[in-house]
C-alpha cells in the first residue's frame, strides 16, 4: 500500500507480524505480560473472545482475541488486535533451575499482531459532504507527513514490533532486547 492510499482511508494499517512456536511455555505469564505491556503504554485492554474448542486426541485448542485501544489525539487512535491460537495443549509440571516445580503448558502456539491507526474515530468529519471534503483536504495537505512519518512509525516500531519482541522474549525465542531499542521516545 502506497502512502497516497492512506489519504482517503479511515485506517492506516501497520504491517502484521506473526509468531509460531512449539514447546513449553507459561500461558498465564504470556497473557499477563501482554496485558501489562498495553497498560504501560496507556492502552485500554479488552479480551474480546476466549474460545475452547472440543479437545481432540492431541490436546485442547484455545483461541484468544484481544484488542487494545489508545486515543492518541483528537483526530486519531491506535488499535492493536492480538490473536493467539494454541494447539495440542497439555499441562505439564516443570522443575525450574532453583528446584521448584511449576505448572506450564506444552503445545503449539500461533500469534498474530495487527495494528491500525484509525483517523476520525468519532466520525465528526462524516456528518456532511462539506466536512468530508474538508477531511480529504486535511488528510491530503495538512497531516499527510504525520501519516507517513510519525503516526505509522510510532504504531509499527514502538508498539507492534516491541510487543512482538516482548512475546518472543517471554517464549524464550530471542535474546533480551529489541532491535528497535535505539529509537528514542517517551512512549
Amino acid at each position: 500500500m502506497k502512502p497516497e492510499d492512506f489519504i482517503h482511508l479511515p485506517e492506516i494499517p501497520a504491517t502484521p507480524v506473526y509468531i509460531q512456536y512449539k514447546g513449553i511455555f507459561d500461558m498465564q505469564d504470556l497473557y499477563e505480560s501482554i496485558a501489562d505491556f498495553f497498560r504501560q503504554k496507556k492502552f485500554k485492554f479488552y479480551e474480546k473472545q476466549q474460545r475452547l474448542r472440543k479437545p481432540g486426541p492431541f490436546g485442547a485448542e484455545i483461541l484468544y482475541q484481544f484488542e487494545a485501544r489508545r486515543k492518541a489525539e483528537d483526530y486519531y487512535e491506535f488499535i492493536v488486535n492480538v490473536t493467539i491460537e494454541t494447539f495440542d495443549m497439555h499441562d505439564i509440571e516443570v522443575v525450574l533451575k532453583d528446584g521448584t516445580k511449576k505448572k506450564m503448558t506444552k503445545g503449539r502456539i500461533w500469534i498474530q499482531i495487527l495494528g491500525n491507526c484509525v483517523t476520525d474515530y468519532e466520525k465528526i468529519w462524516e456528518k456532511s459532504a462539506f466536512l468530508a471534503h474538508l477531511k480529504s483536504f486535511y488528510n491530503k495537505y495538512i497531516v499527510k507527513k504525520k501519516f507517513e512519518g510519525v503516526w505509522w512509525d510510532e504504531l509499527q516500531y514502538k508498539i507492534v514490533l516491541r510487543l512482538h519482541a516482548m512475546i518472543k522474549e517471554r517464549l524464550k525465542m530471542a535474546s533480551e532486547g529489541s532491535e528497535f531499542r535505539h529509537m528514542a521516545g517517551v512512549h
